[in-house]
């Protein structure tokens, strides 16, 4: 964590109050860019560690990024007027009440919005055409929520994710899956039907059905049903 120093000698305070942070363009870029790649790091090749962190039975957590390209879990601070501007408060208390995928893009926003306020906190003192070249420059650079959705972190989770939607979705019976006279996999543009009898689904094709042949749809009967009515016939 980033430790501020109170300048010995501090100016006597002005009408509107202002951080007495001095620095150049360069120097707040620099910082700007160390803590989001300690930030991208988090949501990303760390975020296995970010999750045990973020304990949802403790208080209020933020997630800090350092100008030495760490960063940290840790509660706010006591509200002071001379300190930096705060992360986003509570990310662990929201952890298991979001998928994982939709809590990292969480927390990838509000790490934006947060590097932007500590950027321009302490860019205040600057002229304004210097925090305009400010702005041009952070601008460059993807945010960190576009690096979390560009990365293989975000790929692989979403991934896991649609498969086990998937497998929800086979467990709780939503539609076929396979053809009962094929065995190829379900696909959402194709016309299938429905035995009456056994509930199994097959592709129309695979059984000599049109989507336009009402009346034969509404009485179907899979061959395999059929073939074993004949036998008791």
């Amino acid at each position: 964590m980033e430790v501020e120093v109170t300048p010995p000698t501090p100016a006597p305070p002005s009408a509107i109050s202002r951080p007495r942070y001095s620095g150049t363009v360069e120097n707040v870029f620099r910082r700007f860019t160390y803590r989001r790649v300690a930030l991208i790091r988090a949501v990303t090749q760390d975020e296995k560690a970010l999750f045990r962190k973020c304990n949802p039975r403790m208080d209020s957590l933020c997630l800090y990024g350092n100008i030495d390209g760490s960063w940290e879990v840790l509660p706010p601070k006591p509200f002071e007027p001379s300190v930096l501007p705060e992360p986003k408060r509570g990310i662990n208390l929201v952890r298991d009440k979001m998928r994982h995928l939709k809590w990292l893009q969480h927390i990838s926003r509000h790490s934006d919005a947060w590097l932007i306020r500590i950027s321009f906190f302490r860019a205040a003192n600057l002229e304004a055409r210097e925090r305009q070249r400010l702005f041009s420059m952070i601008s460059m650079l993807p945010t960190v929520q576009e690096a979390f959705v560009a990365s293989v972190t975000y790929r692989r989770i979403s991934h896991q994710e649609n498969m086990i939607d998937e497998t929800k979705d086979e467990d709780e019976g939503c539609g076929p899956t396979f053809c009962a006279s094929c065995g190829d996999r379900y696909h959402a543009k194709g016309f299938w039907v429905c035995c009456t009898l056994c509930k199994c689904w097959s592709h129309g094709k695979c059984v000599k059905v049109k989507a336009d042949q009402e009346e034969l749809i509404k009485n179907f009967e899979c061959p395999e049903c059929c073939a074993e009515k004949r036998g008791h016939d």
